[in-house]
């Protein structure tokens, strides 16, 4: 019965170190970024090129390329330049290119974001 009990405690003592490291890796912020495509990634910091991020979420076949796959949309942000991946890019469409303050749950383990809310800043 000592030995039953003393494993319950240890099952239950791990899961909850597991639950703490799953929260620990996934968190709510609001961080300061700029929207483009995981090709061109940190390259779109600046504004004027939401015709090339457009294309790159596209894919080359509507300009002439269809050997160019379509890109995945990210966020790029300001602190320190690291490239998180939309996890739902229909939230981000009308933002190419642009620089936002991004709401959203940001998980540091697999580098994605889930957008929340976002809103273009004022240059």
């Amino acid at each position: 019965m000592t030995r039953c009990w003393i494993v319950l405690v240890l099952l239950l003592v791990c899961g909850l170190a597991a639950l703490r490291s799953l929260s620990a890796q996934q968190k709510n912020a609001s961080r300061a970024g700029w929207i483009s495509d995981e090709s061109c990634g940190a390259q779109h910091t600046k504004p004027g090129r939401a015709d090339c991020v457009q294309k790159c979420w596209r894919g080359g076949a509507s300009v002439g390329h269809p050997e160019w796959k379509p890109q995945r949309a990210v966020f790029v942000a300001d602190e320190d330049h690291a490239i998180w991946m939309v996890e739902n890019p229909e939230a981000v469409r009308d933002f190419p290119a642009a620089h936002v303050v991004l709401a959203g749950q940001f998980d540091s383990a697999k580098k994605t974001v889930y957008v929340g809310k976002i809103t273009a800043v004022a240059e």
